[in-house]
C-alpha cells in the first residue's frame, strides 16, 4: 500500500510540472514567433547610430622639445603628446578657458614659458577658435 501511494504521488507530481495548455498560468511564446531583427554590419556603423560628439578641452602646454625629456615625463598628471617632430607636455584637463588660465598662474613661477591650449577631439586648435 505504501509503494502505491508513492507512486500514485510521484505520477501526480510528473503531470502536474508538465506543459500547460497556455489556458492557465504564464502565457508560452514558441520560438518561431519572435522577431529578432538582423543588422547589417554597414548599418551598425551608420552615422545616424554612432553620433560623434566633439570634445573641447583647455590644457596647459610647459614644454615643446625635439628629444624627449625624462624629468618632464615623471611630473604627476603629465600629458605627452607627439606632435610635427615635437614632444610636447602638458598639465590639466580643463572644461573651461578661465580654469585653464588660474592652473597657469598657479604654475607660472616653475614653468615661465607655459600656456594654455584648446585641444578637440585631442587635436590642437586655436584658443580663438576654441572661444
Amino acid at each position: 500500500m505504501k509503494k502505491i501511494s508513492i507512486l500514485t504521488l510521484t505520477l501526480l507530481l510528473v503531470f502536474s510540472c508538465g506543459k500547460k495548455d497556455g489556458k492557465s498560468g504564464s502565457e508560452q511564446i514558441n520560438e518561431s514567433e519572435v522577431e529578432v531583427p538582423v543588422y547589417q554590419d554597414n548599418e551598425l556603423n551608420s552615422p545616424e547610430l554612432e553620433e560623434e560628439i566633439p570634445v573641447l578641452i583647455f590644457t596647459v602646454q610647459i614644454a615643446a622639445l625635439k628629444n624627449q625629456s625624462e624629468d618632464l615625463e615623471y611630473i604627476d598628471g603629465i600629458k605627452i603628446y607627439h606632435e610635427n617632430d615635437l614632444t610636447k607636455y602638458r598639465l590639466g584637463n580643463f572644461e573651461t578657458y578661465q580654469e585653464a588660465r588660474e592652473f597657469k598662474s598657479q604654475i607660472l613661477n616653475e614653468y615661465n614659458d607655459a600656456f594654455i591650449q584648446a585641444l578637440k577631439n585631442e587635436q590642437p586648435i586655436s584658443i580663438l577658435e576654441a572661444l
